[in-house]
C-alpha cells in the first residue's frame, strides 16, 4: 500500500488513545507472549533489546519505532542494558458514512493492523510528542485526556511526514495469531466471526488466508486441535466422556462423540476402552493415538444437514441446533410435550394454570409448552431474580457457595418457602424430582445431567451469560406476563440513560475497573463480562486498556500487575470465600501504593449480588451502588 493510501485511511479514521505506558526493563529481564489488546506504537528511548512481533524480530535501540495491530503477540528479549520504552495504545475506526472504496482499501491492507519497525532519520519530534502524551495522560483530567488525543494526531502526522512506513513493513501474521490463539483457548467457545473480530480481520479474509496457508479452514483446524487434545486426555485420565468433551470445548458430549468418530474412525468410548485395557496400558500408549486416525481428509462442508443438525462453514462448535436422542419414560405418569424430535415431559401431577401452546427455542432445540407452568425449578439462581421481577417465585433452586447465607439479603423478604436442590455445579436430581416441577430451567453448566432432567419435566437450557433483557421476555412469554417483562426492561433502560449522562459529566474519560481477588490471584473482569457490561456498555464508563477484551470475560493478573492496570476508580468484588484474601492484599505495600487507593476511589461490593443474581432486581441495586460510589 502506498503512503498516499495510508494517509487517506488515517485521515478518515476516528482516533482514540486508550492508554500511554512507560516501562523500564533491567538487564536479563524478558517480556513473554504479551498479546496486544489494541493497536500500539512502541518507542524505545534507552538501551537495546530484541523485540518480537508475532516472531518477527526487530533489533531495537533508542529512537526506534515499532507498530503492531490488535492481537499481535509481543515479546522483548535479549535485554543487555537498562531498556526503557513507551507504548501508546489506540483505537482507529473509519467514520460514517464509510465509503466502499475505503472499506476495500482497509481490507486489502489495514494500516492500523500493519506490523513494522524502523529507525527514523529525524526521530526527535516523535519522541517529544510521546513524552508529552505520557505526562498529560498521568494527569487523568478530562482536558488532559483530550490533549493526549490531539498530540496523538500530531504524532501520526509526524510519522507520516517522515515517509518511512514503507520501510520494513510486513503484513500481520494473522494465520499465526489465529493458530496460537486456538492452540491456547481451544476449550472456550470460538466461532469464525469471534476469532476474526479478535484479530481485527474480516471473516472471509481469515478463511481465505487460512486455506491458502494450511489448506483447511480455521474451524476445521480448531476441530483437529480439540480432538487431538481429547485423545491425549482419554489416554491420560480415566474420567467420564462428558468431562473430556467439556475440557476440550464441547458442551454437548453427544456431538463431541459424533465428531470424534467422524475424524478418528472410532468412538471416544471405544478409544478409551481399548486405551485403558490392562494389556494395552502396559504398552507404549502414544502408539494408540496414531492407530485410529483416518487417513482421508474430511472437508469442512459449507452448508450441510447431518443427522438432523444444520450447520455451516464458519460456525463454531457451539453454534448448532437440532434434536438429540429422545428420552423415554412411563406413559402412565408422563406425557410428551416437546416437538421437533426433542422429548421433554410434563409431569401429570403438575398444576394447570390455563391451556396454552407456545414454542420456546433454547440450546437444545425447541420446547413446546401446552400449559402455563406453575411449579418451576431453576438450576441457576439468576432466574430467581428474573422470575421474582415478574411476580413469580420458583418452587426450588440451587444455591451459591461464595457466601454462607443461602440467598442474598435483597431477596430474603421476597422469598417464601423455597426448596434447595443442590448447587449450580452439583444439582441434586433426586431433590428436583421430589419437587415435582412442571418446568425446569437450567444452563449449559448442567449439560451433563440434561437427559436426566427431561425425564422429570420439560427442561429449558438457556445460555448462562445471556443478557437478562433477552431472557426476561422469554420468561414473560412462558408465564403469560410479556407486558410486565417489557415494563421492567423499559424502566431499567430509562434509569441507566439518566445515570449515564450524570456519570459522563462527573467522570469524563476516567477509567473504571472491576476485580475479584480469587485463587491467590486477581480476576480482572473484562469488557465482555456480563456485570462489567453494566459499567462499560450500560453506563458508558471507560475501561482501562488491560480490561478491553471482546472474547474472554475475565483474566487473572498478579497483585504486582495492579499498578499497570492504573484504573481511576475500582470496584472490588468480595464475599465470604475471598474476604481473607482480599484483606491480605489490602495490607500489602503494593496495594497501599496504588494511585486509586491513595485517592480513596475504591469501593467494595458483594460478589453474590453483582455477579451471581443476574437480573433486573439485582442489577438495579448494582446501578444504585455505582451511582452512590461515583456520584
Amino acid at each position: 500500500m502506498s503512503l498516499q493510501d495510508h494517509m487517506l485511511l488515517w485521515n478518515q479514521a476516528a482516533l482514540k488513545v486508550l492508554d500511554v505506558r512507560h516501562a523500564i526493563m533491567q538487564p536479563g529481564e524478558q517480556l513473554r507472549a504479551y498479546q496486544l489488546l489494541a493497536s500500539a506504537f512502541l518507542l524505545p528511548i534507552r538501551g537495546k533489546a530484541l523485540m518480537l512481533l508475532d516472531q518477527t524480530a526487530y533489533e531495537t535501540d533508542k529512537y526506534h519505532v515499532c507498530h503492531a495491530g490488535k492481537g499481535t503477540v509481543l515479546e522483548i528479549v535479549q535485554v543487555a542494558d537498562v531498556f526503557e520504552y513507551y507504548m501508546v495504545f489506540y483505537q482507529a475506526v473509519l467514520t460514517m458514512p464509510r465509503r466502499q472504496d475505503l472499506l476495500r482499501l482497509q481490507q486489502t491492507s489495514n494500516p492500523f493492523q500493519l506490523q513494522y519497525g524502523f529507525a527514523p532519520r529525524h526521530p526527535l519530534s516523535l519522541y517529544l510528542r510521546v513524552e508529552q502524551m505520557h505526562r498529560e495522560w498521568q494527569q487523568n483530567g478530562m482536558l488532559e485526556k483530550f490533549h493526549v488525543n490531539v498530540l496523538f494526531h500530531q504524532f501520526v502526522y509526524e510519522l507520516l511526514k517522515l515517509q518511512a512506513l514503507e520501510e520494513e513493513t510486513t503484513l500481520p501474521k494473522i494465520v499465526a495469531q489465529a493458530i496460537r490463539y486456538m492452540d491456547e483457548h481451544y476449550a472456550e467457545p470460538i466461532t469464525l466471526h469471534s476469532l476474526a473480530a479478535l484479530l481485527d480481520c474480516n471473516a472471509r479474509r481469515l478463511q481465505r488466508l487460512f486455506r491458502a496457508e494450511l489448506h483447511v479452514g480455521p474451524m476445521e483446524y480448531l476441530i483437529q486441535v480439540r480432538l487431538e487434545k481429547a485423545k491425549a486426555l482419554l489416554l491420560q485420565m480415566d474420567v467420564p466422556i462428558a468431562q473430556i468433551a467439556e475440557a476440550v470445548g464441547y458442551s454437548d458430549s453427544y456431538y463431541f462423540s459424533r465428531m470424534f468418530k467422524k475424524y478418528m474412525g472410532i468412538s471416544p468410548s471405544r478409544f478409551k476402552e481399548q486405551a485403558w485395557h490392562p494389556q494395552i496400558r502396559r504398552q507404549n500408549p502414544s502408539r494408540l493415538s496414531q492407530s485410529y486416525i483416518v487417513s482421508r481428509k474430511v472437508p469442512m462442508y459449507s452448508d450441510v444437514v447431518e443427522n438432523g443438525i444444520h450447520y455451516q462453514e464458519g460456525m463454531g462448535i457451539h453454534d448448532y441446533s437440532g434434536p438429540t436422542a429422545a428420552s423415554t419414560a412411563d406413559s402412565h405418569t408422563i406425557q410428551p410435550a416437546v416437538t421437533n424430535g426433542k422429548t421433554g415431559h410434563v409431569n401429570s401431577k403438575g398444576g394447570k394454570a390455563g391451556n396454552i401452546r407456545i414454542n420456546i427455542k433454547h440450546l437444545k432445540g425447541e420446547l413446546e409448552l401446552a400449559q402455563t407452568p406453575t411449579k418451576i425449578v431453576v438450576l441457576d439462581y439468576q432466574y430467581i431474580d428474573q422470575l421474582l421481577a415478574l411476580g413469580k417465585q420458583p418452587i426450588g433452586s440451587v444455591i451459591g457457595t461464595s457466601d454462607t447465607a443461602l440467598f442474598p439479603g435483597y431477596l430474603t423478604d421476597k422469598l417464601g418457602d423455597l426448596k434447595v436442590v443442590g448447587t449450580k455445579e452439583k444439582p441434586d436430581v433426586e431433590a428436583i424430582a421430589q419437587a415435582e416441577p412442571d418446568l425446569i430451567i437450567c444452563t449449559e453448566v448442567q449439560e451433563n445431567i440434561y437427559d436426566e432432567l427431561v425425564k422429570i419435566a420439560p427442561t429449558l437450557m438457556l445460555e448462562r451469560n445471556e443478557d437478562w433483557r433477552s431472557t426476561l421476555p422469554m420468561l414473560g412469554k412462558i408465564m403469560g406476563r410479556e407486558l410486565e417483562a417489557q415494563q421492567v426492561i423499559d424502566a431499567y433502560n430509562r434509569k441507566i440513560v439518566h445515570l449515564k449522562d450524570a456519570l459522563a459529566a462527573k467522570l469524563g474519560s476516567q477509567t473504571v475497573s472491576l476485580i475479584r481477588p480469587r485463587d491467590n490471584m486477581i480476576r480482572l473482569h473484562t469488557t465482555a463480562h456480563r456485570t462489567a457490561k453494566i459499567l462499560y456498555r450500560d453506563l458508558g464508563m471507560a475501561p482501562p486498556a488491560m480490561a478491553m477484551d471482546s472474547h474472554r470475560t475475565s483474566a487473572f493478573i498478579a497483585l504486582d500487575a495492579m499498578p499497570e492496570l492504573n484504573a481511576d476508580c475500582l470496584f472490588v468484588l468480595q464475599d465470604d470465600s475471598n474476604a481473607e484474601l482480599t484483606k491480605a492484599y489490602q495490607q500489602t505495600a503494593i496495594w497501599k501504593g496504588l494511585r486509586v487507593v491513595k485517592a480513596n476511589r475504591v469501593c467494595t461490593v458483594n460478589t453474590t449480588v453483582w455477579v451471581g443474581y443476574y437480573g433486573p432486581l439485582g442489577n438495579n441495586l448494582v446501578v444504585d451502588q455505582i451511582a452512590e460510589a461515583l456520584l
